[in-house]
């Protein structure tokens, strides 16, 4: 399945055979400083993880409320990476799991390590890196 929007992903998610645990890395974009000799050439940056939320397929309905959610933990951020988790024989990925998940796909992230990632921006347009 092609995946273009926040909404494909929770349909993707939810018709794999085994449950799915969305994982969510919140980040924050830190540009390097612009060069004056290479004044139009793309600005550089990185992502800082600055909080990780792991949520079952059935917790989430729209992309705005995933953004309130994040919201209120006060937080701010202008990337979201996101990935997914399988579980086996029906079950949900056990608390472990999931928190080795998290940490290795924080690393991943400050690794630059992101294209096993989809990115959204504040407002749920996927981004593409380069």
């Amino acid at each position: 399945m092609n995946i273009a929007s926040f909404t494909d992903l929770l349909s993707a998610a939810a018709m794999q055979a085994e449950p799915q645990r969305l994982l969510f890395t919140f980040t924050r974009a830190e540009y390097e400083a612009i060069d004056p000799a290479n004044a139009g050439a793309p600005r550089r940056g990185t992502l800082t993880p600055v909080m990780c939320v792991d949520k079952q397929v059935g917790e989430l309905d729209t992309f705005a409320n995933l953004v309130a959610e994040s919201r209120a933990m006060g937080a701010p951020w202008d990337v979201v990476l996101v990935t997914s988790l399988s579980g086996s024989a029906g079950q949900l990925p056990d608390a472990r799991k999931t928190e080795g998940a998290l940490k290795d796909m924080v690393q991943a992230i400050q690794q630059g390590q992101m294209e096993r990632f989809l990115a959204f921006d504040p407002e749920g347009e996927l981004l593409r890196f380069s």
